[in-house]
């Protein structure tokens, strides 16, 4: 990536918009294939290969399309914002859920985090839910601790506190979209 957090932001807004054109394209849009995997894992970069069986892939990607359509169901296009505090808490719950997929044997995926996960989650709901990612906590001033290789330990644990941090500044500042709000977030110094 570049070394400036504002070129490397839009560099991956890109390959946020190659994802969402395949999402768009999709006859059901909330199914899941290794294609949506690589595209996920295109948008959040850094070394990880998605190394699960084609075998095994298949009915681990259904526990996940369970929880987009439940996020689907409940939210209906709905903007983080406009969620009142018992909804958003249902979110948070459901974006536990799905990062609690990353860690399970049951339905975890080789080369696929939390973090992977979010992204997964954003690219479908765009206006509803955050991206999970060291930067955007950083900027959202949210503390966290790092491994040696400067990644957040259990990053996972985080998703609740920058969600409701995404709720409270949207609510302040009406006139940004949460993908705005990414931008800002992403780009401050770390």
């Amino acid at each position: 990536m570049a070394r400036n957090p504002h070129t490397t932001w839009e560099m991956l807004d890109v390959a946020m918009t190659h994802y969402q054109t395949f999402i768009s394209n999709k006859s059901q849009r909330l199914s899941l294939g290794i294609v949506d995997l690589l595209h996920v894992s295109n948008f959040k970069g850094g070394n990880t290969s998605i190394t699960e069986p084609e075998i095994t892939l298949v009915s681990k990607l259904s526990s996940y399309e369970a929880v987009l359509s439940e996020i689907d169901q409940n939210f209906n296009g709905k903007t983080l914002p406009q969620l009142n505090k018992q909804e958003t808490a249902g979110l948070i719950k459901l974006c536990k859920d799905i990062t609690d997929l990353t860690k399970s044997n049951d339905t975890k995926i080789r080369g696929f985090g939390a973090s992977y996960a979010s992204a997964l989650l954003s690219a479908h709901f765009m206006d509803l839910i955050p991206i999970l990612d060291r930067r955007i906590l950083n900027g959202a001033g949210i503390e966290v601790e790092y491994n040696s290789q400067k990644q957040v330990k259990n990053i996972a644990q985080h998703y609740e506190n920058l969600i409701k941090a995404c709720r409270s500044e949207l609510l302040e500042r009406n006139e940004l979209t949460l993908r705005d709000l990414d931008k800002e977030w992403f780009t401050k110094p770390l």
